[in-house]
């Protein structure tokens, strides 16, 4: 109703501004009458539920904007004209009134609240609006194509008026709201259907590494862009993975797999796959259940290691359906993607979601201009200029190409509804005499209703600049910086946060680690507050120097867990983590040292890859054991590669190194997945590598599945909505694991039988994805892939994809037999597990006769979602039962004739009796 309103009133705001005399200020004042209303809802309703209230008036306060408006095409700022002093009197059924006082109404003169009756009756409501006197003199805006002018309306008065309405209440509560339909218990695709709003939990999206929480390059103090890849934030907290290595799809992306033949150089070697700098499958994003991703050309990259929009050294950009594989789209237009974006809209006549944006950047690595492009289709949307580069060198320090002028140091953070806030700390003034400034610079300023990026107010069609001020929430001076002499690195923000930020130089063998000096000076971490809650926005909250550690370690900076409120560190030569507090800077813990050849991390050696998630810090590298660390104590909870069967990730003589390399890639939903990576690869290819799933609590694996992936620096992995994608080394192909659709089919024979004789009910279980329609799966399997148990996963897909062996230890998977019989009783007959072929057989004699429906039902598992199947047969009455007595002997009477012939002796006694009385009458005298 609210919005209704909103859209009524807009919508004549607009008609009346227009209809407004072009006149000045007159003599004598108006009096404007003014028309209250009030509308309680829902009446009635019980006790302790929440009623909606509205109150309004029909008329709308001259020249009040909410948001900037075009006019004669320049942009009018919004304004804070509005009506005050709305008052609500509410009378409650036992006589005690409650008076609330509205001030600075919106702009459609509409006022909602929320009230919670405690009693049961009526409840009187009032709605007064006191009048109130147009002061203001700014100048307004008249219509969409009328200029500024003088504001006509000063000392006019909007005369008083009131409404009344009443609220009903009962003892018996109204039912709850609709929630939607639970979660799925069946295969279900995208769109979710608007009403199913829970399902929010079981879907997701993955944005790209270039996007707040998801990674990106960390200046660990020297110039802009020399320090490594380090603490990838790959938790962005509402990812949803795979729990199952079920194979949805795969596609080639290039030649790959096994060249064949005796013309090259090693027997055996494979089709180039990337390593190590050349990554052929660069950052996947998926938005709304599409993955998109760019497509390598010869060797050419497709990351933005030295990117070229002008030259680009790579093919189309693709849009696939997530589950399917279905291209969508394909694009030479569209550059190699640095993020997704998506941010709620909710403005006076929007509310959602943008439709998914795809953006790439120019400019730098992480550069100055956003290239937008629609994610449905590929088109280009437009070009935001003058964005602030988030990698600046050290404030203080030398100017960089890829700087704007004035953003010597900045952090990007996300923002409340999914928008970009990049914290930039900027000097006006100069080196000699500094004027230092915060400022925050907010994406979602680029996306309103008058300005979206496919509809910019002036300026070249889809051409936004970025850098203006009204593109900046708050713009604070920072005096303390005018006398700060040493430089400083901006590490992390938060957004209603803080920002962290390093004075001075880390202790280093090389800023670069491979340089050699050493540094032993003192170095700073300082707090500056973003939360106007606890002090100013801008304000240095704490600073804590910290000496350089013993031995000569080199100081990597390391993750920070902003929900423990702890600061990583990785102390090089030591391969061991170091926590200090966050709120304070204080020093907290030294983990263990992991193994040594954890040396050899990503993406130089020294840099422990660290990842923190649900208050652990979970690191791995080339030791292939993953360690996961309470990260406010420093307590190793758990490794995995070092154990037995289930926690293994020793490769004997399979790799050079005796363990198989393992980098972290995602966590989500309660699971840390890992590939096995590393910078270079033998030739031929080694053997063994696997991709995996990882209980994030206990370490106890969850499911593997053959893979090795070749990136160093830059991720092929992403997952969203339940499934995960990476890129396969061994045969240059895009996979896709999750849970997938099964079909189950069900027969009876025979269709009618007899009663008392057996009944043989069979069917099958079968893997439905759309891989197993690929032409290799199609042919090797005519009558479909059967569907296994989660305990033969990992061998049966390598059997169904990867031209492994047939496993000799495939379980099938169960399935329940039940009937309706003619009584109209339903119970299970019993149940039957499927074999290699997917079949599976039960045998059953019906207790009684009539017809029947008979349901086979697969409940699924990790790997596949339900199926169910049904039919009918029928059983015939029992046969006449057999006669009682005994059979008649052979060759005697039977007993018919013998009553005749006895009956026939009587006869004849009786008829000589008669005649012998005759003759002894007829001898009397």
């Amino acid at each position: 109703m609210a919005i209704l309103i909103a859209l009524c009133l807009t919508l004549s705001m607009s008609a009346s501004m227009m209809l407004i005399p072009n006149a000045s200020a007159h003599t004598p004042a108006w009096n404007i009458p003014t028309y209250a209303y009030i509308w309680a809802t829902p009446s009635p309703l019980g006790v302790g539920q929440t009623a909606s209230i509205y109150i309004w008036l029909t008329n709308l306060y001259y020249g009040a904007i909410a948001s900037p408006q075009v006019s004669n095409g320049q942009v009018i700022p919004p304004n804070n004209l509005r009506f005050n002093g709305f008052e609500l009197t509410i009378k409650a059924p036992n006589g005690t009134a409650t008076t609330q006082t509205f001030n600075n109404i919106p702009v459609t003169s509409n006022q909602h609240t929320d009230f919670v009756p405690d009693q049961v009756g009526t409840y009187n409501l009032t709605f007064t609006f006191p009048g109130q006197v147009y002061t203001q003199t700014i100048p307004i805006v008249l219509g969409p194509n009328s200029p500024l002018v003088p504001n006509p309306y000063t000392n006019d008065t909007f005369l008083p008026s009131s409404a009344s309405t009443t609220l009903t209440v009962q003892q018996t509560p109204l039912a709850a709201p609709l929630t939607g339909a639970p979660l799925p218990t069946a295969y279900w695709t995208r769109p979710i259907y608007g009403e199913n709003t829970n399902w929010y939990s079981i879907a997701s999206n993955w944005l790209g590494y270039g996007s707040p929480n998801y990674g990106g390059w960390m200046n660990t103090g020297g110039d802009a862009l020399s320090g490594p890849f380090t603490g990838m934030a790959i938790f962005p907290g509402d990812a949803i993975g795979s729990q199952t290595s079920h194979i949805m799809w795969t596609k080639p992306l290039q030649s790959g797999g096994v060249v064949g033949g005796t013309n090259v150089a090693i027997t055996g070697d494979t089709y180039f796959d990337g390593s190590a700098y050349l990554i052929r499958y660069n950052n996947p994003i998926i938005l709304a259940g599409m993955l998109y991703y760019t497509e390598p050309v010869g060797f050419g990259a497709t990351g933005y290691w030295v990117p070229d929009i002008a030259n680009p050294n790579y093919g189309p950009t693709v849009c696939v359906n997530l589950q399917t594989g279905q291209q969508i789209w394909s694009s030479t237009s569209v550059p190699s993607l640095d993020f997704g974006y998506i941010q709620s809209v909710d403005t006076l006549n929007e509310h959602g979601v943008t439709p998914p944006i795809l953006v790439a950047q120019a400019g730098g690595p992480f550069g100055s201009t956003w290239m937008l492009y629609d994610g449905d289709t590929g088109d280009w949307l437009a070009n935001i200029t003058n964005v602030p580069v988030y990698t600046a060198p050290e404030v203080g320090g030398p100017a960089n190409s890829n700087d704007i002028p004035w953003a010597i140091g900045s952090a990007r953070a996300m923002g409340p509804d999914g928008n970009y806030l990049d914290y930039v700390f900027a000097n006006f003034g100069s080196a000699a005499n500094p004027n230092w400034n915060l400022a925050e610079w907010n994406s979602s300023l680029l996306f309103s209703w008058f300005n979206y990026p496919n509809t910019p107010p002036a300026g070249p069609v889809g051409i936004l600049n970025g850098g203006i001020g009204s593109d900046y929430d708050w713009n604070v001076s920072i005096p303390y910086l005018n006398t700060n002499t040493a430089p400083f690195v901006v590490i992390a923000a938060k957004y209603n946060d803080g920002i962290l930020c390093m004075n001075g130089t880390f202790p280093s063998n090389g800023e670069n680690t491979f340089s050699n000096w050493v540094s032993s000076a003192p170095y700073t971490y300082f707090f500056v507050n973003l939360n106007a809650s606890i002090g100013a926005v801008g304000s240095v909250l704490w600073s804590s120097t910290l000496q350089p550690p013993a031995n000569n370690y080199t100081v990597i900076q390391g993750p920070v867990d902003w929900t423990t409120g702890v600061i990583m560190q990785d102390y090089k030569e030591a391969i061991q983590w170091v926590g200090y507090s966050l709120p304070t800077g204080k020093y907290l813990w030294t983990a263990p040292p992991q193994a040594a050849l954890d040396y050899y991390g990503s993406t130089s050696e020294g840099t422990l890859p660290g990842a923190v998630a649900y208050g652990n810090l979970y690191s791995c590298a080339y030791s292939g054991i993953v360690y996961c660390y309470n990260d406010q104590t420093g307590k190793l909870l758990w490794t995995y590669g070092n154990g037995g069967a289930g926690n293994s990730t020793n490769a004997g003589f399979n790799y050079p190194y005796g363990y198989y390399p393992t980098q972290l890639q995602a966590i989500g939903n309660g699971i840390v997945y890992t590939v096995t990576s590393a910078h270079t690869w033998t030739s031929p290819i080694y053997k063994g590598g696997m991709e995996r799933a990882i209980n994030a609590t206990t370490g106890q694996q969850i499911w593997t599945i053959s893979g090795v992936t070749m990136e160093f620096g830059e991720m092929s992995y992403a997952m969203a909505d339940g499934y995960n994608t990476w890129f396969n080394g061994y045969d240059n192909q895009i996979y896709v694991v999750g849970r997938g659709p099964s079909q189950t089919t069900v027969t009876a024979g025979p269709k009618v039988t007899t009663f008392g004789d057996n009944m043989v009910i069979s069917g099958t279980v079968m893997d439905i994805s759309s891989g197993t329609q690929q032409t290799e799966q199609a042919a090797d399997f005519p009558n479909g892939v059967p569907v296994a148990s989660d305990a033969s996963m990992t061998a049966w897909m390598a059997y169904v994809y990867q031209q492994q062996p047939e496993p000799t230890n495939f379980t099938g998977v169960p399935v329940t037999i039940s009937v309706l019989d003619s009584n109209g009783n339903h119970h299970p007959i019993g149940t039957a597990t499927t074999d290699e072929s997917g079949m599976y057989t039960l045998t059953w004699t019906p207790i009684i006769s009539g017809n029947y429906t008979v349901y086979a039902t697969f409940a699924g598992n990790n790997g596949y979602w339900p199926s169910t199947a049904e039919t009918s047969f029928n059983v015939m009455s029992a046969p006449p039962s057999a006669s009682p007595y005994p059979a008649p002997v052979t060759g005697l009477a039977s007993f018919s004739s013998l009553e005749l012939g006895i009956a026939a002796v009587i006869i004849i006694i009786v008829i000589c009796v008669a005649v012998l009385a005759v003759l002894i009458l007829r001898k009397r005298p």
